[in-house]
This record gives structure tokens, C-alpha cells and sequence, in this order.
């Protein structure tokens, strides 16, 4: 299955036996061997193997015909050697040819260097001539066997004749700059064949090192010849991470390394096997097809597609992967053949119409949870796709083995969390003349910075904090109203009393009309003094009767109020409690709330306390025992004794009808006075209410605001890991002016109405203005206060409760400033801030599901193309799946994209195709070339994936050359 570059095992230097130096290699035969050879790289899974020999191909040749003839190997009993799934494996291996050389000069421990060149099985035919023939010792003896001999006898002729071969093979070295020579005066040796140095202390370029301190050092012959040797290579068998680190230009500068060694350049290693046991220890992963030119992708790609370790690189997990889409296409509009991708970059590309947006969209609206991103502004989707044929649908399959289709009926997406951009979505983002107020990118980046659980969960709590919040603030005005209405009665109830002068005065001058009265009447002083005691109970006796009424009118309205409260406080516990999962924690907070239930349950038996009935005589009376039961009684039994007790002082009729008459006053004007001391102690007391009701009110709109800074810091740290990209987004609290002027206004008397007054409201405040909380909350108390007084004027629509809940509305927002190399996002280029919202949605995203993206270069200069978007993209990459439709060759090509998609529709250019489909599709690696084939008339398949690239997106390899010969590029 064609999947563009994966990663796969590839072992560059294996000997086999028969190797020309130190063959410790036990099998009986050639074919025990390669028996052995083919099964470790199954069992190991292998997918390339460089066989390599001193100056010969041939043990590369014998793995070759080994290989060819897999299927019918077989054992003694005539049964094949290899499963059908180890054929399929080893025959998909692919061989190279490592030949290895000795260079010269010598290491400090006296070893030659190990030059290895890794040739295209290709080009084997033309080797003997372009090769072999080339390489000769200083005096002339070719190398073969019986130059390698003559070689012998040339360093020492007293060399037994057996011996002669193997220490002329040991001992023979080339000059490297033979070497160069050789490779600069052969083109076709140098597009055929790739170097590989080793970099090791005994045999490699580290061996010549060691005459300096530093590489770096500067003067010598020696270190000129070290830069030569590095310069003719293009690869370095190394696994030392300082090795690693260097040739990829992360250790020390980038053109310093270019300068001391040539390019940048990937560090392998292989196995080295000399004998069975040691076959496929070790291994390199290369990202790449299984060809010559797969191989040379690693040159390209030093640091990106060559990994020194034992797991997978880029590992992803199965079901955030698509593996494959097809559509289905019964009238064959669309191409019917599965379309494989990659798990890293997958770029779809193809001329006008072709049907790469198409594609990117059919993968979209099959997985996508939010049809909104598919549709045009009209509110119509971008294509109607179930009408383009009867029976079409799409289908997509996961690594995982998922699968789903477009016409799905009440089923969920397998990837519900894809990133879908459409072409120009960035670009409305980013416009300021689209989106003057920035609302729907600040909602953008804050949806992205609260997209992974624990921040999704933090902001759900602070977003149920501020609306309760509301609610609480709202309640406290309706209760600050409330208040201020019972306190305006209570002083209007005070005005309508008498003057407690009056009162107090009149009570005297009554009490003395009873005295000179009970004189009259014949009593002495004693029985004066004995009544008017009783008199003064009986009047205080009447004010408990009084205070007993009026305490339980306030109890009884209290526990209604009460009641009702506690019974939809249970409802709202009840249906809390039902959602909690964990029992334990569910019977916890069962019990922690319980006092809710008592509540309540004491509410209705205070109710029942409370409760009257009319007696015989029609007179209310407790029907139940209660604390005001008791005190009635006591207080009817007190009434009934004083009456009782004063009789005996009232002996005259007519004395006694005048004193009733004088004590009722009495008794009345007392009542009267304990009412204006009671409203008095109630006016202070609303008062206080008032007040802290008001100070309550404020002080959850402060407690709102903190909320607000709460909130931005504990999500904070989502953003810290972008400021290594160069993105920076810093959270405050801001406030919408126009948005509280606009709703104020609108219940506004303005032909009485001053905006002067009130700084707040100034036409000139925006909501991107600094949101200083000390200046919001002055000007609110004022507004207050001033509404209040009446001296804020209001329309007839306009109620003065309306108006302050409309002034301590929540105005306050998360609001998200972003930066890009110092760079504010509201004053960029549209096509630069495009750039940067794509960074924010790819780099804030917590998902890895894939992401898809139509033309993200589009409104991108080619400077932030090959900088910017370029290397964003080769970076995340290794962390999700990306599917890109682009039409630039730099997103193609230097973001080295690992699957090519080449889209096209039949008719749509000069050419014609033989393709049976409308729109076809065919997906390959950058690696897959071949020039066009004339006797292939279907378009897709006449070229390889990479003249496909120059034909599309370089307008053609002709125009290529041109504009490389305009440029003077060498």
C-alpha cells in the first residue's frame, strides 16, 4: 500500500559470508545462510539492507539471486522454507550495494578510514567501468584479486603466496582525493552512488581528530585533509548524539558546520554483522520508499528522516490516524480506488477544478462534529455532496481499523474532534474590514486554550461561578428594592404617627386625671399609689400583647418565605445529588447537605405551630402547642388578674366609666409610643440592610471581576508553550464600554442627559481599552446613585431597578492578546495574522486528531511561506496528521511532505486521459519519480509523484530550468 515516506528498519552495512575480511560467519552454504540472513530480517522486520563487501559486489549479488528465488526455496523434505507472509516481506526488502573502502591517511591508532559507497542496484551494470576500473593504487594495479596480490608483493615481496591476497586487501588504502576526482569527473557516478565516512576513533574521521585538541583548530595540513573526507561524504556512520547533534546544526551554527564539513548530514549505523550472530543487532530508522532514491531523501533530510533509536519515530496513536478514504462512485464520477495517507504530512495538490478541495472537504463533513465550519455564509454547505450522483458517499478508515461513512444515520464520528480549515476561513479571521471587533477570534483562541479536559473543566467552573454571580447580584438588587420599598413605608407609616411629645404628655396629664379621680372617688393615698402600680402593669401588660401580635405576623411570614426557599434549595440538592457518579462521594454529600432537608422539614412543623382556629366564640386560638401559645396564655391570664385585682378600686359607677375611659387613653397613647419606638428601631435596622445590601451587591461584582483574573491565570500555562515558536498570548480582563453605553442608552432620557458626567460612557471607549477596575467601579457607584436620585434621567420604558441591574451587568470578558515576534495580531498583514491564527489553532489544540487545512499559504508572502508556515508545518507534523490542499511548492517540497496527492479532472487540461474516472486521484512519496511515459495515455499514472510536483506546482520542469537559469542558480 502506497502511504508516501514511512518510516521503516534499514540496516547500511551487513557482511554476508564469503565477505573478503574477517568471514566468521559457521553456515555450512551459501543457501543455510541466506536461510538464516532472510529470516532475521523477517523476524526483525528489516526493511533494507546495504550489503556490503571490500571493493566487490559480488556477496551483494549472490543476496540478490538469493532473494529473487525466495518462493522456491525449500527444505530437505521438499517444503518451503519461508511462510507466505515472510515471502511477501522479504521480497518487498530492498538491496543495496555498500562497497567499502580504506583511505588514507592513517589514524593516530594506524588504522585507515572506512569510506563506504552506497550504490543504486540501478547502476550495478556500469560499476566494473565507472568504478572499479577508476580506483587504482599510486603504482597502477587494478583492483581485483590479482591487483590486490601484485599490490602485496609491491609493499613486501617476501609474502608467502597464500597469504598475499588477504594482506594486499588489508593494506591497500586509496588518497582521498583519487577519490574526489573520481566522483566529480563522473555524473553518473555521483547521481548513483551516495558516501557514508565512519566517524569512529580507531577507523573513522574521529582518528585523525585526535592530532587536535579541537576540531575547530585552524592550520595544518591534517586538518584540511579531515575537511575533505567529511566534504565527499554525504552520510556518517556515527551513534554518538555529539556526532548526531553536530552534523545536523544543532550543536553549533548551521553555516559553520556547512563551512567545516560541506552540508548537513545524517549520522546511521548498521549492524556490521561478521558472523550469524550478530545479524540486524542494530538498525537505523529511515522515513522513506524502499528505493535508491528514497535513500538519497536522507541527504535532504538529515535531521527529519533518519532516527538512531529502537521504537517507532512520530508515533501516533491508531485511532487519531486516517489510513485510507475512497469515495463511492457507482457512475464513476469520482475515482473509486482507495486513497492511502500518511500518518505525518499529506499534501493534495492538482490544477484548477481538479478536485483536491473537494477531497480535503468529503474527509471533513465525514468526520466533522461542527457543521457550521462546512458551510458557505449563506448558511448553505460548500458542496452538496449527496447530490452530485445517486448512491455516492465517502469512507474513511482509521490506522485503528475504523470505519465510517458519509451517509451515516444517528451514529457518532470516529474522529469528532478534526480541525477543519476551509480556504479563507483564516482570512475572514484575520480581516480587519470582516471583523472589526476581533468577537469571533477572541472566542476562537479562547475555545483553543480550553480544549484540553482540565482547562475545559476549570473554565466551565468559572463561567458557572460568574453566572452565579449574576443571578446572587441580581437577587441582592431585587432584595436592595425590596428593602429600600419596606424601608420608604416604615417612614411613611412613622409620619403618620403622633408627636411622641404629645404622647408622652398626654399619658401624664391623663395619669393625673385618674389620681385627683380616685381621690374623688374616697381612697386614700396608699390604695392611689396600690392602683396605679396595677395600672402601670396593665399597660405594660397590654404592650407585650401588642409585641406578641406583631412578633408572630414577622415569625409566620418569615417561615412562608422560608418554606418555599428550602423547598426548591432541596429540589436543586436532590438533583445534584442524582448526577454524581462515585457512591461514596454521593452518600457524603447526602449527609453534608442534610441540613437542607432538616431545614425544611423544621419550616413546615413551625408552620404547624403557627397555625389558628376560631373557637366557639369565633376567636383565633393555637391549635397546636407553641412558644406563642404559652406566652398568650400568660399574657391573657396576667390581663385577667390585673382587671381582677383593680375592681375593689372602682367603686363609683360613674368614677369608675370615667377611669376605664382615661386608662384606654392610656393605654392606647403607650401603644402609640411603643409603636413609633418600634419603628424607629426598625427604620435604623432597614436602614443597615439597605446599606449592606447595597455594599453586598458591589461586592459580588467585585467578586465576579476576580473571577475573571482567577480564570486567566490558571490557564496561563496553556499558553507558555507556544513563546517557543515565537507566539505569545497574554490574558486580561477587559470590560465592554460600548456594549454597557448601548444598553444604558437605550432606556436614556437624552434630551436630559450629560455624557460629560460620566467618563464610562464616553463615545470614545472601546472595548480593547484598559480596564482599570478602580475607574469602572467609581463610575458604576456614581451612575448608581445617582439613578437612584433620580438625577440620572430615564425614559418612560426605563425603571429605575432595570436601569442599575443594567449597570452591574457582567461586562467584563477573557480577553486574549496575541503577539508574534512583537508583532500585535489586530496590526498585522492579513495574510501574516492568517499565518499566525493557524499557529493558535494547530499549537493550542490538545487534540490529536488530524487536522485539514485548504490553501493555509493563501494571502502568505513566499518569505513567511519558506520561513514561517514551512517550518510550523515540519514541526507539527511529528505530533498529529495533517492534510493539506496547497498549490505552493515550497509547503510541498520544504516542508518535505512524507504523502503527495495528485488530483485531477479529466478534461480540465489540454491533455487528455484515458482515466475511466471523472476525478481520480493517485498519492505517492516525493521520492516516487519517473519521467513521463508517452505509451501511458491515463494522466496520473504516465509520471512519477515528483514530475507531477514540477508540473503542477513549478509549472513544469521547462519552466523550472528557466527560472533557474534567470536566477543563476548553479
Amino acid at each position: 500500500m502506497k502511504k508516501g515516506s514511512e518510516w521503516r528498519k534499514w540496516n547500511f552495512h551487513v557482511h554476508t559470508k564469503g565477505t573478503n575480511k574477517n568471514d566468521l560467519f559457521t553456515s555450512s552454504s551459501m543457501d543455510d545462510f541466506f536461510y538464516t540472513f532472510y529470516k532475521k530480517a523477517f523476524e526483525n522486520q528489516i526493511s533494507a539492507i546495504g550489503v556490503t563487501d571490500y571493493f566487490s559486489i559480488d556477496r551483494y549479488q549472490e543476496a540478490v539471486e538469493y532473494k529473487n528465488n525466495i518462493e522456491s526455496k525449500v527444505d530437505a523434505q521438499g517444503y518451503k522454507l519461508f511462510a507466505e507472509n515472510e515471502i511477501e516481506f522479504i521480497k518487498a526488502i530492498f538491496l543495496f550495494p555498500n562497497i567499502e573502502l580504506r583511505i588514507s591517511p592513517a589514524t593516530k591508532k594506524g588504522k585507515f578510514i572506512n569510506l563506504h559507497f552506497l550504490f543504486n542496484p540501478e547502476y550495478v551494470g556500469s560499476l566494473a567501468n565507472d568504478f572499479f576500473n577508476k580506483i587504482k593504487n599510486l603504482e597502477g594495479f587494478l583492483m581485483n584479486e590479482q591487483g590486490f596480490r601484485d599490490y602485496a608483493k609491491h609493499i613486501d615481496p617476501k609474502i608467502e603466496i597464500q597469504r598475499q591476497y588477504k594482506f594486499g586487501l588489508d593494506n591497500y588504502n586509496v588518497e582521498v582525493g583519487l577519490i574526489k576526482d573520481l566522483v566529480n569527473s563522473n555524473k553518473k557516478l555521483r547521481e548513483n552512488s551516495i558516501i557514508a565516512v565512519s566517524s569512529k576513533t580507531n577507523d573513522g574521521v574521529s582518528g585523525l581528530k585526535d592530532y587536535y585538541q579541537e576540531f575547530e583548530t585552524e592550520g595544518g595540513s591534517m586538518l584540511g585533509t579531515i575537511k575533505s573526507i567529511y566534504k565527499i561524504s554525504q552520510i556518517i556512520f556515527s551513534a554518538a548524539p555529539s556526532d548526531k547533534e553536530y552534523f545536523i546544526g544543532r550543536k553549533t551554527d548551521v553555516a559553520e558546520v556547512i563551512s567545516n564539513v560541506g552540508s548537513l548530514k545524517p549520522c546511521i549505523i548498521g549492524c556490521d554483522a561478521h558472523s550469524e550472530t550478530d545479524l540486524f543487532k542494530k538498525f537505523t530508522w529511515v522515513k522513506s520508499d524502499l528505493h535508491f532514491e528514497g535513500l538519497r531523501q536522507i541527504c535532504f533530510e538529515p535531521e527529519h528522516r533518519v532516527k538512531i533509536h529502537s521504537d517507532k519515530p512520530d508515533f501516533k496513536q491508531e485511532k487519531f490516524v486516517i489510513d485510507e478514504v475512497r469515495f463511492i462512485s457507482p457512475a464513476k464520477v469520482f475515482s473509486t480506488n482507495a486513497i492511502h495517507l500518511n500518518p505525518n504530512l499529506n499534501v493534495i495538490i492538482g490544477g484548477k477544478s481538479s478536485g483536491k478541495s473537494l477531497l480535503l472537504y468529503a474527509i471533513a463533513k465525514t468526520l466533522s462534529s461542527d457543521d457550521n465550519i462546512l458551510k458557505n455564509d449563506d448558511g448553505n454547505f460548500k458542496y452538496e455532496l449527496d447530490k452530485i450522483e445517486q448512491g455516492f458517499d465517502f469512507e474513511i478508515i482509521t490506522k485503528g481499523g475504523f470505519k465510517q461513512k458519509l451517509n451515516r444515520v444517528n451514529e457518532n464520528s470516529i474522529l469528532p474532534e478534526i480541525k477543519y480549515i476551509p480556504q479563507n476561513y483564516l482570512v475572514k479571521l484575520a480581516e480587519p474590514e470582516l471583523n472589526k471587533k476581533g468577537k469571533p477570534l477572541n472566542e476562537l483562541v479562547r475555545g483553543l486554550i480550553k480544549e484540553d479536559r482540565e482547562s475545559k473543566e476549570a473554565y466551565q467552573v468559572f463561567v458557572n461561578k460568574v453566572s452565579q454571580n449574576d443571578k446572587s447580584r441580581n437577587s441582592q438588587i431585587d432584595s436592595f428594592f425590596e428593602n429600600s420599598q419596606a424601608l420608604q413605608g416604615l417612614e411613611n407609616e412613622l409620619k403618620t404617627k403622633s408627636n411622641k411629645s404629645v404622647l408622652q404628655n398626654n399619658i401624664k396629664s391623663n395619669a393625673d386625671r385618674v389620681d385627683s379621680l380616685n381621690k374623688s372617688s374616697g381612697l386614700n393615698q396608699e390604695q392611689i399609689d396600690t392602683y396605679k402600680n396595677l395600672q402601670e402593669e396593665a399597660n405594660k401588660n397590654a404592650i407585650k400583647r401588642q409585641n406578641c401580635r406583631n412578633d408572630f405576623s414577622v415569625v409566620q411570614s418569615f417561615n412562608a418565605e422560608l418554606a418555599q426557599i428550602m423547598t426548591s434549595l432541596k429540589q436543586k440538592k436532590d438533583a445534584m445529588l442524582e448526577t454524581l457518579q462515585m457512591l461514596p462521594i454521593k452518600d457524603y454529600y447526602q449527609k453534608e447537605y442534610g441540613t437542607v432537608d432538616a431545614l425544611l422539614k423544621q419550616s413546615r412543623e413551625i408552620e404547624e405551630s403557627l397555625r389558628l382556629a376560631p373557637d366557639q366564640d369565633g376567636r383565633a386560638q393555637f391549635v397546636n402547642e407553641s412558644v406563642f401559645k404559652n406566652e398568650a396564655a400568660q399574657i391573657t391570664e396576667e390581663h385577667e388578674r390585673l382587671l381582677t385585682s383593680m375592681q375593689p378600686y372602682l367603686k363609683n359607677e360613674e368614677v369608675k366609666k370615667a377611669i376605664d375611659e382615661l386608662n384606654l387613653s392610656i393605654e392606647n397613647d403607650q401603644k402609640a409610643l411603643s409603636d413609633i419606638d418600634t419603628l424607629h428601631k426598625r427604620i435604623l435596622e432597614q436602614t443597615k440592610i439597605v446599606a449592606e445590601t447595597k455594599e453586598s451587591i458591589f461586592k459580588i461584582y467585585e467578586n465576579s471581576y476576580h473571577e475573571y483574573l482567577t480564570i486567566i491565570k490558571t490557564l496561563k500555562d496553556r499558553t507558555i508553550e507556544l513563546e517557543k515558536d515565537g507566539l505569545k498570548i497574554v490574558g486580561k480582563a477587559q470590560f465592554d464600554f460600548p456594549r454597557l453605553r448601548k444598553d444604558l442608552l437605550a432606556i436614556t432620557d437624552g434630551r436630559r442627559f450629560s455624557y460629560s458626567r460620566y467618563p464610562i460612557l464616553a463615545e470614545n471607549k472601546k472595548a480593547t481599552d484598559d480596564a482599570n477596575f478602580q475607574f469602572i467601579i467609581e463610575q458604576l457607584k456614581i451612575l448608581f446613585d445617582d439613578i437612584l436620585k433620580q438625577e440620572y434621567s430615564l425614559t418612560s420604558k426605563g425603571s429605575i431597578s432595570n436601569a442599575i441591574k443594567i449597570i452591574l451587568n457582567d461586562y467584563f470578558f477573557d480577553f486574549w492578546e496575541i503577539t508574534y515576534k512583537s508583532d500585535k495580531l489586530g496590526e498585522m498583514s492579513t495574510g501574516k495574522a492568517s499565518f499566525v491564527i493557524l499557529m493558535l489553532i494547530i499549537g493550542l489544540s490538545k487534540s490529536k486528531a488530524p487536522i485539514l487545512i485548504d490553501q493555509p499559504e493563501d494571502n502568505l508572502d513566499n518569505r513567511s511561506i519558506t520561513t514561517d508556515l514551512v517550518n510550523y508545518l515540519r514541526h507539527k507534523k511529528l505530533e498529529r496528521q495533517i492534510i493539506i490542499v496547497t498549490h505552493n511548492a515550497n509547503v510541498v517540497v520544504n516542508a518535505d511532505a512524507e504523502n503527495v496527492i495528485v488530483a485531477n479532472q479529466k478534461g480540465q487540461n489540454e491533455e487528455h486521459s484515458s482515466s475511466e474516472f471523472k476525478f481520480d486521484y493517485i498519492n505517492g512519496a516525493i521520492e516516487n519519480s519517473f519521467e513521463k511515459k508517452s505509451d501511458v495515455t491515463d494522466i496520473l499514472k504516465s509520471m512519477g509523484i515528483r514530475q507531477h510536483i514540477a508540473d503542477i506546482v513549478e509549472g513544469g520542469k521547462e519552466a523550472f530550468v528557466m527560472r533557474e537559469k534567470k536566477y543563476r542558480f548553479s
